[in-house]
């Protein structure tokens, strides 16, 4: 369908004054502007179009090179990209999370909260059950980074709550799943009419319901190590109910455009790899993880050049001065010598992934031209057909498909995989195994579809023989290993198919320790306690008396009892 990018302010600009004090100040214009209307001028569908764009942005960021979508937050610490160090707590700055705060108070849920009455009124409860999922979404993802945050008192200036307090983050779970549950009702009912701009499912009920479906099996997931008994009951409810995102004519994903003008449409990821002046210095993707594609079994990942572009075939024009470890012989002692330490080895077959290892806090050299760069999938960038093309300049705008990426909110492979570990943590319904092998192909069958026109004629296209050949490796692994290596297989496999989505692979891994194999920190041994939840905005903290902000960004989540230590 048509997407319509209209991005206005709404009830963002209008009740800008009811936020929470725990967001960037949002100066109210007094110039009359057909972008800024009244509630009871804007149409409903202005503002789901609005929201559904701000949960976009929420989760992948926005144009400009800037580092502020909870993706990115989510991939670093992880081993997925490359984040800054040298330890933990230096990762990133309270300030960095401001942009963040501010899309999720001061624009999106503003915005679910005066659409949500007028849509009601109007008995358009397809509008309301969309607003109540993304909203359920959000805060979701709010308490798994963060913790406990502004929820039941935000949003409640005009009631004089002008510092609101913080919830639990149990009880702001608890009303998300209220939600999701609400929403399942609102899309049962009979509505008036459908919603004219739906980007994500086009007004279809049904997919709309798995949707609501699957982000409770998440919930649920992640929660089991507070209360197991309720998520395997849960879990196996939902399985019974066979409406689910198990089908990728279901996934739960967002698609970018191609317009490099305001608004800029493109995938973001995009924006900051090919706009033209060179690769933004934040986005490195992490060798461990270019290395886990590579090199972990007999032939690469059927997926890996879908995933990164090389622009060059091998590094011998690298020196101290583009990488310093060039001229390093040894490796710290801390480090295995089987793990990537400088660049990705050439194991099988594949040279030219040029990233960066975890933690690493050198200064960004003149690397541009060896830089491995993000490639068709998810963010519509070329696909690597060996033609190893220097990649910047202003032609790079219209490299691959020009941006037009997806944001991977809960794509179908997710769901096995989820259901993979449900099945071996906790004994829920089906096979592990099973599980696992439809979640990797699944996963292959989507990324190579997606680049599929970019890849046409390509000799370098995985066959069907390949694909086998790398799934049935991964189940003999499985098949001899302890139920530790199983479940690092899992995860591995669901890291992979994460690409582009670092908030799962950031719960995943506080949830199960895994994989219990990635590379350790590049600077110092001792890197600190990791990031089980992130710093609050420091505009959130500074501008509300009952909020203080944390003494270090490693309180766990209230879903996350694994001791101390666990993760690193």
């Amino acid at each position: 369908m048509r997407k319509t990018f209209k991005i206005t302010g709404l009830g963002s600009v209008l009740f800008a004054l009811l936020l929470l004090a725990g967001c960037e100040t949002t100066e109210l214009r007094v110039v009359d502007s057909p972008n800024d209307l009244s509630p009871n001028q804007a149409s409903v569908d202005f503002f789901l179009n609005q929201i559904q764009i701000m949960t976009a942005q929420i989760h992948s960021g926005e144009e400009g090179r800037a580092e502020n979508g909870l993706s990115q937050f989510g991939m670093e610490p992880v081993r997925i990209q490359h984040g800054f160090g040298p330890t933990y707590r230096d990762m990133y700055d309270p300030t960095d999370f401001d942009r963040l705060w501010n899309n999720v108070y001061a624009r999106a849920l503003i915005d679910i909260r005066t659409m949500l009455p007028l849509a009601e009124e109007k008995e358009q409860f397809t509008h309301v059950a969309i607003g109540q999922i993304l909203e359920a979404y959000i805060m979701m993802s709010m308490v798994d980074f963060f913790g406990d945050v502004p929820y039941s008192e935000a949003l409640r200036g005009s009631e004089g709550l002008l510092n609101p307090g913080v919830d639990s983050g149990a009880s702001i779970y608890a009303a998300a799943d209220q939600l999701l549950l609400d929403a399942l009702a609102n899309l049962n009912k009979d509505e008036l009419v459908l919603p004219t701009n739906d980007l994500f499912y086009g007004g279809d009920e049904s997919k709309w319901i798995k949707c609501a479906n699957t982000m409770r099996l998440k919930l649920y997931l992640q929660t089991r190590l507070v209360n197991e008994a309720e998520s395997v009951s849960v879990i196996n409810g939902l399985i019974a109910g066979n409406q689910l995102i198990m089908n990728a004519s279901d996934d739960f994903k967002f698609q970018w455009g191609t317009s490099n003008a305001a608004p800029d449409s493109r995938h973001p990821y995009f924006d900051a790899n090919y706009d033209g002046q060179g690769p933004s210095s934040d986005f490195y993707t992490c060798n461990y993880y270019m290395n886990l594609m590579a090199n972990q079994y007999g032939d690469p990942d059927p997926r890996i050049r879908y995933y990164f572009y090389r622009q060059v075939a091998d590094f011998s024009g690298a020196d101290v001065v583009t990488k310093e470890c060039v001229t390093q012989i040894s490796t710290p002692s801390w480090w295995d010598a089987n793990e990537p330490f400088c660049t990705v080895p050439n194991i099988n077959g594949l040279d030219g992934y040029w990233g960066r290892n975890h933690l690493d806090d050198d200064g960004i050299p003149p690397d541009d031209q060896f830089r491995t760069l993000h490639g068709v999938y998810p963010v519509g960038g070329p696909f690597d057909d060996d033609s190893f093309r220097n990649v910047s300049g202003s032609a790079a705008i219209s490299e691959g498909l020009a941006g037009a990426g997806i944001s991977p909110f809960m794509m179908s492979s997710y769901t096995y995989f989820m259901l993979a570990e449900a099945a071996l943590t906790i004994n829920t319904t089906g096979d592990a195994r099973a599980y696992l092998e439809s979640g990797i192909r699944g996963s292959i069958n989507t990324v190579t579809a997606f680049g599929a026109n970019l890849a046409a004629g390509s000799a370098l296209i995985p066959s069907a023989t390949a694909i086998d050949n790398h799934v049935n490796e991964i189940l003999a692994a499985y098949d001899g290993g302890s139920e530790t290596d199983k479940l690092r297989i899992i995860v591995e496999q669901y890291f992979i198919a994460l690409w582009g989505n670092g908030i799962e692979a950031y719960n995943t891994y506080r949830r199960t320790g895994q994989p219990d194999n990635i590379t350790p920190g590049f600077v110092l041994e001792d890197s600190g306690t990791f990031l089980r939840s992130m710093w609050y905005s420091q505009t959130a903290t500074d501008s509300n008396s009952n909020f203080n902000q944390k003494g270090a960004p490693d309180t766990p989540v209230f879903w996350d009892t694994n001791p101390e230590g666990f993760v690193e």
